[in-house]
């Protein structure tokens, strides 16, 4: 059980953001919200363990891969809890005794988010005439492959998509699966998945049947 210490309040926003806030915090970030519970333990800005359970998916994650997991995610909702060096120690031997300890390299942010979203994109990269697949959140590309200016499309895909939303919401036809803009000189499609969302780039040949069913698989691999 980890030390109550004392609470600084609470923020909201990427893990990341965290260094830039307050890059000496000692004592441990505390998530608490509806998708899963968790922590990531802090001395002098650097982290030194962690884990989150998500009960959404069912998943129980500590060390290295609770610490990516979390550190992947777009935005927390957490608390900040301020501990003395007696409590950061009783804390490090907690995590210590039950594997929750981070490893040098797994404190270090991960290029991609977890491997099965790495097959799945490399799987669509793959199909004949996409030119770039890209993972985002909020007008911002978290992930991508191929060759694309990816800020762009992340922008304009996140207004398209939440016009596509209400569209289908005021049409009453139930959640929206995907969209697809087709012109003479190439295709748009865009998916939401998961907590994120999905764009693909590709040519006018390109087999519109393979890449939503490599889209549908993606899709169902978030749920």
């Amino acid at each position: 059980m980890l030390p109550d210490g004392v609470s600084l309040g609470r923020l909201q926003g990427p893990l990341s953001a965290l260094a830039s806030i307050s890059p000496h915090f000692t004592g441990a970030v505390r998530i608490d919200e509806p998708r899963g519970t968790g922590f990531v333990l802090v001395q002098s800005g650097s982290p030194y363990a962690s884990a989150f359970e998500d009960t959404g998916k069912g998943l129980l994650l500590s060390g290295d891969e609770a610490y990516r997991h979390l550190l992947d995610r777009p935005s927390l909702d957490y608390e900040l809890i301020a501990y003395t060096a007696e409590e950061t120690e009783a804390a490090r031997e907690v995590s210590r005794e039950t594997g929750c300890l981070i490893s040098e390299g797994g404190a270090k942010p991960a290029a991609r988010t977890r491997s099965e979203d790495t097959g799945y994109l490399d799987l669509i990269a793959r199909q004949p005439g996409v030119i770039a697949v890209s993972v985002f959140h909020e007008g911002f590309a978290l992930q991508s492959l191929g060759s694309a200016d990816f800020e762009q499309v992340a922008a304009v895909a996140e207004d398209l998509l939440r016009a596509g939303i209400r569209i289908t919401a005021d049409m009453e036809m139930g959640d929206l699966s995907q969209m697809i803009l087709e012109t003479p000189a190439g295709k748009l499609i865009i998916a939401p998945y998961g907590d994120l969302s999905l764009c693909i780039l590709a040519k006018p040949e390109a087999n519109l049947g393979l890449i939503r069913l490599s889209i549908r698989g993606m899709q169902d691999g978030a749920a």
